[in-house]
């Protein structure tokens, strides 16, 4: 019976097998665009040890029987560049000229261009075209250059698929044109083939794909959300896709469509990416941009509209949305903004906003403007009427000893929750003893009775006291909001 993993197409990768001699044809297999990709990488990694002066010792498993990875491939006898120039004597085999071809150390790269010039694979040269060093793309244009005129344009159609894929790297136009130039530019089938590379490794081909799809007007925008909805691999080809989209147009066709997109899209990062790219090629309206800060269930997303739009020339006219939405960051950058736009009685609601960050903001720009922020507090906790439990909580956030007398006073108040705050905006003042706390214990309200447990932890033997008598509630109970607010941002923990 024949164990197929020992087999050399199964075993041994391209790379390996140029080192073992075999010819160019049998390293690249399919010879497809990303078979000679995938060689070109599997030498420079495998060279990159002798030039980087790393020591790599490798175990390979193969069956039941463990191997040293150097009786497999020792990289150690592939050619180098020593201080004599490149390793070789004479001219070299068609696999040692394709391994240093793609060799780690320039040098050697460049000595292979200079050996094999227009000789060498098409393929190789092509991706010469594109390396990373100078010296070895100025030697690798000639040679390609003269190659052409050698070749007939059935052999340089089989190249299209590799120039697109070298075109999204930095030095890769050269490489696209020229070879677009003698096959007519680029073809259905070649952006097919780009489009259904998989894996991470092929990351570069599908952006290749998208990219000379939108150029070719093959990938319209739908087709383009499409990707961007349905890509499974990594999100760097969803990223393009979307950026192509956006800049297909600006009009109400082409904000629909990009907002049905937010709608499907199910990932948080290509939502927040997405509607970067919409932002900077100004695709959204002002009215868009709030109504996706006031409603979308992304809280990244709508807190990161509601700083784009008031940036925006019409923010002003749409900041009424902002403060009715429902996340407490969104209401809060509009509350900030108000001062500049409204006069300051627009302010006085949110100083009894139920998030203590916004009550603190407001409190902030009221006095700015030149109000007392601290006087329609008392206004409101004076008036039984008018009395909120955000009220009597912003009160006590000001700690003024003076305040203690209507706080008792509220402690009588027929509503449980201003009782609760009252009695938490108390404790804050220190005016009341474990002792004291005592008297509120027979409250009826659970709130109420919530903040007198709290206050009565520390006092174990009041505590017990408590427990015998009036105080008969489940001890997990707590009041969500007992004037001991941090005044930080309240970060409301709606749903991303």
């Amino acid at each position: 019976m024949v164990n197929v993993s020992l087999l050399p197409g199964r075993f041994l990768s391209g790379g390996e097998r140029l080192l073992h001699g075999k010819g160019v044809d049998a390293a690249v297999g399919a010879g497809r665009a990303e078979d000679w990709v995938r060689l070109d990488a599997d030498v420079f990694h495998g060279t990159l040890s002798r030039v980087a002066g790393w020591k790599i010792a490798s175990r390979l498993q193969v069956g039941f029987h463990w191997f040293d990875g150097r009786e497999i491939a020792d990289w150690d006898t592939a050619p180098y560049w020593d201080v004599d120039g490149p390793s070789w004597a004479g001219p070299p085999t068609g696999s040692e000229l394709a391994l240093c071809l793609c060799h780690a150390d320039p040098r050697v790269r460049a000595a292979a261009l200079a050996a094999g010039g227009p000789a060498a694979p098409l393929p190789l040269l092509l991706l010469r075209c594109a390396d990373n060093d100078e010296r070895v793309r100025g030697r690798a244009r000639a040679a390609f250059t003269e190659a052409l005129a050698a070749v007939g344009d059935g052999s340089l159609r089989s190249l299209v698929v590799l120039a697109l894929r070298l075109g999204v790297r930095r030095h890769g136009h050269w490489a696209r044109d020229a070879v677009l130039a003698r096959t007519g530019g680029v073809r259905e089938a070649a952006v097919r083939e780009l489009l259904a590379s998989g894996g991470w490794q092929g990351a570069d081909a599908r952006v290749a794909g998208i990219r000379a799809g939108v150029e070719a007007g093959l990938l319209d925008p739908d087709a383009l959300y499409r990707i961007a909805l349905t890509a499974d691999q990594a999100t760097r080809d969803r990223f393009e896709a979307i950026r192509a989209a956006v800049g297909a147009g600006r009009d109400t066709v082409a904000r629909k469509r990009f907002l049905d997109f937010l709608a499907g899209c199910e990932a948080s990062e290509v939502r927040i990416r997405a509607l970067g790219y919409a932002f900077a090629v100004r695709l959204l309206s002002a009215g868009d941009l709030a109504a996706l800060a006031a409603g979308h269930r992304d809280r990244k997303l709508r807190r990161l509209a509601a700083e784009m739009v008031l940036e925006l020339p019409g923010a002003d006219a749409v900041l009424d949305r902002l403060l009715a939405a429902s996340d407490t960051v969104v209401r809060g950058r509009a509350v900030e903004r108000l001062r500049a736009c409204a006069p300051a009685g627009r302010l006085v609601p949110y100083l009894t906003d139920p998030s203590p960050w916004i009550r603190r903001l407001a409190s902030r720009e009221l006095r700015a403007a030149g109000g007392d922020p601290h006087a329609h507090y008392r206004a409101w906790c004076a008036d039984p009427a008018a009395v909120t439990p955000a009220a009597v909580s912003g009160l006590a956030e000001y700690r003024d000893p003076r305040d203690g007398v209507l706080l008792h006073t509220l402690t009588r108040h027929a509503d449980g929750a201003v009782r609760a705050r009252a009695l938490g905006g108390l404790r804050r003042l220190g005016v009341l003893d474990a002792c004291a706390l005592t008297r509120y214990a027979a409250d009826p309200d659970p709130r109420v009775v919530a903040v007198v447990r709290r206050g009565l932890r520390d006092d174990p033997a009041v505590m017990r006291t408590a427990q015998r008598g009036a105080l008969r509630v489940d001890v997990g109970r707590d009041d969500p909001d007992d004037g001991h607010q941090s005044c930080g941002h309240d970060r409301d923990g709606d749903g991303a």
